[in-house]
C-alpha cells in the first residue's frame, strides 16, 4: 500500500470495492500528535473542559510558549464551564488575559504564555513551526468534525484518537 494511504477503507460505491483513505498526518507528525494529547493528559487538570482547552492551547503555543486564542475559539470549544477552564490552567501557571473571554468576532487575540512550552531545554513537545502547523490544523479538523462537533467536551477529546493518522 502507498505510503500516503492509511489502512482503513471506504467502500467505493459505484466499484463496491474498498479504497485506502489518505492519512491526515505523517508518520512524525502522527507521533507529534500523540506527545500532544499525552502532554495535555499528563497535565493535573480536573475533567475534560480545561484538558479540551488546553489541547487547543498547547497546540498553538508548542513553538515558543506564546499561542493566541480568541473568545471565538473558546466559544467553539463548546465547554460546560470556559471560566472554570480557563481557571485551571491559570492554576498551573498558564497566563491567559481574560480578553479570552470576549466572544466578539472583531476582538484581538488574547496571548496565552505557557511557560512550560518556553523553556529551550528538556521541552516537552520538542516539533518544529511545520510540524506544529499540521497538527494545529489537524487537531482543529479533528475537534470540528460533524461527527463530534456537538458532543460533550469528554467524547470529543476522544475525537483526535479516532481519527486516523
Amino acid at each position: 500500500m502507498p505510503e500516503s494511504a492509511a489502512h482503513s477503507t471506504k467502500t467505493d460505491a459505484a466499484a463496491g470495492k474498498p479504497q485506502p483513505l489518505p492519512f491526515l498526518l505523517t508518520a512524525p507528525q502522527g507521533e507529534a500528535a500523540r506527545t500532544l494529547l499525552s502532554y495535555v493528559a499528563s497535565l493535573p487538570l480536573p475533567g475534560p473542559d480545561p484538558q479540551l482547552l488546553a489541547v487547543v492551547v498547547a497546540v498553538r503555543a508548542a513553538c515558543g510558549g506564546v499561542g493566541n486564542v480568541t473568545g471565538m475559539d473558546l466559544s467553539a470549544l463548546r465547554l460546560h464551564d470556559p471560566c472554570g477552564a480557563v481557571e485551571a490552567l491559570r492554576s498551573l501557571g498558564w497566563q491567559i488575559g481574560d480578553g479570552i473571554f470576549e466572544s466578539d468576532p472583531a476582538a484581538p487575540p488574547v496571548s496565552v504564555t505557557v511557560p512550560e512550552l518556553a523553556r529551550e531545554t528538556d521541552h516537552p513537545l520538542p516539533f518544529g513551526k511545520s510540524t506544529r502547523s499540521r497538527v494545529s490544523g489537524w487537531t482543529t479538523r479533528a475537534l470540528s468534525a460533524k461527527q463530534v462537533k456537538k458532543l460533550p467536551p469528554a467524547a470529543r477529546l476522544a475525537g483526535p484518537l479516532c481519527r486516523t493518522f
